[in-house]
């Protein structure tokens, strides 16, 4: 079986994950990704004794890729990891569909890379989830989340030069979690006219506010200004400035990178 990683010297992963002894390799079998321990046994995402070591697992993979597709990463209770896999999120450029975009940019500070088929995302965060998620179908695709009992492949293939850190996300996880376990669907927050922008819901809504108004051509200067306005305002519970500073600057970025990969 050929592989389905890149096999460059450049491959990289975050610290955060390499450090812990929580990986596999893995491989199809009857279009299931089947994990497996690095001696060639079958291995459970529920049990530890299965697991080995990133350098390992890497190992295993390159030393025979004719039989591993790839590894994985695996998510255990004990660690801070929360993992989203958005299926079918890229367009036919490799572009974010409609349906992921706010989630991508909202995220956009924390590891994420393209899934083994090329077509999906994952990306690793810190939280905490009060069960985990299944797929559940969101526009022509679907997002599932794990914090535990779970493992996600790995490719390595950092999407647009994502980060290699993982980034708390706690507040975020649960606001999404809550919009894909309850029967509403809608993840947008809408502040009543003249209220305040509850803590916990600011930073998801200041990340739209910018992600609008780059889309919109604005400079990363003047969407600064007018977060910092709403986070002084409206927020219940005002940010520090840096905070500010760097949301308006990976939303410019994120999207700067969006156009270079369309031209």
């Amino acid at each position: 079986m050929a592989s389905s990683i890149s096999l460059m010297p450049a491959f990289r992963v975050p610290d955060d994950l390499t450090e812990l002894d929580q990986w596999l390799v893995w491989r199809r079998e009857r279009e299931t990704k089947v994990p497996y321990s690095a001696a060639g046994r079958r291995a459970s995402s529920t049990d530890p004794a299965t697991w080995c070591s990133y350098d390992e697992a890497l190992e295993a993979w390159r030393c025979h890729p004719q039989h591993w597709a790839g590894i994985g990463f695996v998510f255990h209770e004990s660690d801070p990891f929360v993992g989203l896999d958005l299926d079918d999120s890229l367009d036919d450029r490799a572009n974010p569909k409609p349906w992921a975009r706010g989630i991508v940019e909202r995220f956009a500070d924390t590891y994420c890379e393209v899934s083994p088929s090329g077509r999906g995302l994952k990306m690793w965060c810190r939280g905490k989830l009060p069960t985990n998620v299944g797929k559940v179908a969101v526009g022509d695709g679907g997002i599932e989340m794990y914090s535990r009992a779970r493992f996600f492949t790995v490719t390595g293939n950092a999407f647009r030069g994502a980060p290699l850190q993982v980034e708390d996300h706690a507040s975020d996880v649960l606001e999404l979690h809550a919009a894909l376990t309850h029967v509403h669907r809608g993840w947008k927050y809408k502040p009543e006219v003249g209220g305040k922008i509850p803590h916990g819901r600011q930073h998801y809504t200041l990340v739209s506010i910018a992600g609008t108004l780059a889309r919109r051509g604005v400079c990363p200067e003047a969407i600064e200004a007018c977060l910092l306005v709403v986070n002084a305002r409206q927020c219940e519970r005002p940010g520090p400035p840096e905070n500010i500073r760097q949301i308006a600057r990976s939303s410019s970025l994120w999207l700067g990178r969006q156009g270079a990969a369309k031209s």
